[in-house]
């Protein structure tokens, strides 16, 4: 019986450290930053540098009414490269306070170098509750405010105070407006 216990004691502290070194091989968890070149590597492109591009908004001087129902969005549309098919442009949230910023690679750190032009879409119901007045990249690309180049460090301050109140609703938007939170389709 002594025979019997010695060999299995060695025996079953080895089958434990097989285990728990096979455990701790098994439970290395991908960082992002290793998932990021994963992805990149996978889909055949390199990562690009990216600026900052963050800020405020508000509506008539306030806070947009920002709740699961009725979403803000913020679209940098780039003219030079337009979305294709059911592609939209770069798109931010903003939370209750207005605040929104771009995410390319990781939280906050902004978009690809370039000239944007800035959308803004509340939809609701398959309606854009700003009246289809900042959502048409044609429209807005002939307003200063809108037009934005973005070049490194980037920007974390922008603010836009978007009138809609006593506003007529623009019933036709543009074939590259953005509506409820997508790309329009051509017409």
């Amino acid at each position: 019986m002594f025979r019997k216990r010695a060999i299995h004691r060695p025996a079953g502290l080895s089958l434990l450290v097989l285990l728990a070194l096979y455990a701790a091989g098994c439970t290395h968890t991908q960082t992002e930053s290793e998932a990021l070149q994963k992805s990149l590597e996978v889909n055949g492109r390199s990562q690009e540098t990216v600026v900052k591009f963050s800020g405020t908004v508000t509506i008539d001087g306030q806070p947009p009414t920002v709740d699961r129902r009725s979403p803000f969005f913020v679209f940098a549309y780039d003219p030079k490269n337009p979305p294709k098919g059911r592609q939209t442009p770069f798109t931010a949230h903003c939370d209750k306070s207005g605040h929104f910023a771009f995410n390319t690679y990781g939280t906050g750190d902004g978009l690809p170098a370039g000239s944007y032009v800035v959308l803004f879409v509340q939809p609701k119901g398959g309606v854009d509750e700003l009246k289809n007045l900042y959502n048409d990249p044609d429209v807005n690309a002939k307003e200063e405010r809108f037009q934005i180049n973005l070049t490194p460090p980037g920007k974390t301050d922008w603010s836009f105070d978007l009138a809609v109140a006593g506003k007529d609703p623009n019933p036709s938007p543009g074939p590259h407006a953005v509506m409820a939170g997508r790309q329009r389709k051509e017409r």
